[in-house]
């Protein structure tokens, strides 16, 4: 199956652009059905009753996972292996209505100072989460993070230095937009080369981006993000990233097996000029184009299992069957055992478009969270 040929997560996301007018705009609780492999951006506010008590709040989340990779097959070809993916300890520090300081306090994966300078106008700087998505956290481009969650298109968890702002745009009923504006460090190459965007920013390149999101209701929202900079040694190579998200909440189709679905969608795609690595009968302007996308259904139809369905695709340069194009099929099994306890089996299908391998993988998950 040729994976370029196949947009599954684009045309449901363009697909909800039509319907987003028609989103319904109730009410749903959703916090018993948290994705393991999802972490809250947001963490609990401080009391307003004073006291450091109230000002400093912690929040983590730590995990154990057993992985069998190949797990069809036999002796020395199946390999397993115990390991830690999260170990997230979140620091939020509220002195005032209008400061805060958040990190992540282990690997100092982030830190950032939130200062509201205007009504319901923040701006953020330090090591931030880069506001490209839906979230920074776990960008599942190609159906998976990859292994070891470095990412197969971007970071998992991007977080770099630079600054934004974020604000409200437009509130009119149930419909609300708000947007970011950023500046990061950028993505550099040597020219000759496709640019990888999973190792992150570097010293003396700068991106600028932005991003816009939708939202109607509490089931329905829709993000747009763009970011742009130019890199080489004579900064003559430039990168234009845009995406989009989309999601539908559980509830949103008020129908039988329908409010019982949440659906994820997602893409990213990266237009990069280099004079070097382009013929130019291919493109005379000397463009190639990088390419991911994502579509997630997770049904909480039973008591106490939610099954998942993911699948996705990476395009890595044009339209050339290279070893790094692959498209993924990712199907779990979650469940929870009160507030701070969770459980996840999953399978990954993972399928090369060149010289395929055995590489599926089948991993037992538990979660501990505060």
């Amino acid at each position: 199956m040729d994976c370029r040929k196949h947009y599954p997560a684009l045309w449901i996301l363009l697909a909800g652009f039509l319907w987003i007018g028609q989103a319904s705009a109730q009410i749903t609780d959703t916090t018993g059905v948290i994705g393991f492999d999802e972490v809250e951006e947001e963490a609990p506010q401080p009391a307003s009753s004073g006291g450091w008590t109230d000002m400093v709040h912690l929040s983590g989340r730590f995990d154990v996972v057993l992985e069998v990779q190949s797990p069809m097959e036999t002796g020395d070809e199946r390999r397993s292996s115990i390991r830690n993916y999260h170990k997230f300890l979140f620091l939020k520090v509220t002195p005032n209505d209008r400061l805060t300081f958040d990190s992540e306090v282990l690997d100092l994966s982030y830190y950032e100072i939130q200062y509201e300078f205007a009504k319901a106008f923040v701006v953020h700087a330090g090591k931030i989460w880069v506001p490209f998505g839906a979230t920074p956290f776990h960008h599942y481009y190609g159906a998976v993070q990859g292994d070891p969650f470095e990412g197969l298109f971007l970071p998992n968890v991007w977080s770099e230095f630079g600054a934004y702002v974020n604000g409200p745009i437009l509130s009119r009923g149930s419909v609300r937009v708000e947007g970011d504006v950023y500046v990061i460090r950028g993505f550099d190459s040597e020219p000759g080369r496709v640019l990888r965007f999973i190792g992150g920013g570097v010293d003396d390149r700068f991106a600028v981006g932005a991003r816009t999101k939708v939202g109607v209701g509490s089931r329905f929202a829709l993000w747009g993000s763009v970011l742009y900079n130019r890199f080489g040694p004579e900064s003559d190579g430039e990168v234009l990233l845009w995406g989009g998200d989309l999601l539908a909440d559980y509830g949103l189709v008020d129908l039988p097996v329908l409010r019982d679905l949440r659906l994820r969608v997602a893409f990213a795609r990266a237009e990069i000029r280099d004079e070097t690595l382009v013929d130019p009968r291919d493109s005379k302007d000397y463009w190639y184009y990088r390419y991911g996308d994502y579509a997630e259904l997770t049904y909480r139809g039973f008591r106490y299992l939610y099954p998942r369905l993911r699948y996705g695709t990476i395009i890595d340069f044009d339209d050339r069957i290279t070893n790094r194009d692959r498209h993924n099929w990712d199907l779990a099994l979650l469940t929870r055992l009160g507030r701070h306890l969770m459980f996840l089996a999953e399978y990954q299908i993972n399928m090369e478009e060149v010289n395929e391998i055995d590489n599926d993988l089948f991993r037992f998950q538990v979660v501990f969270e505060f």
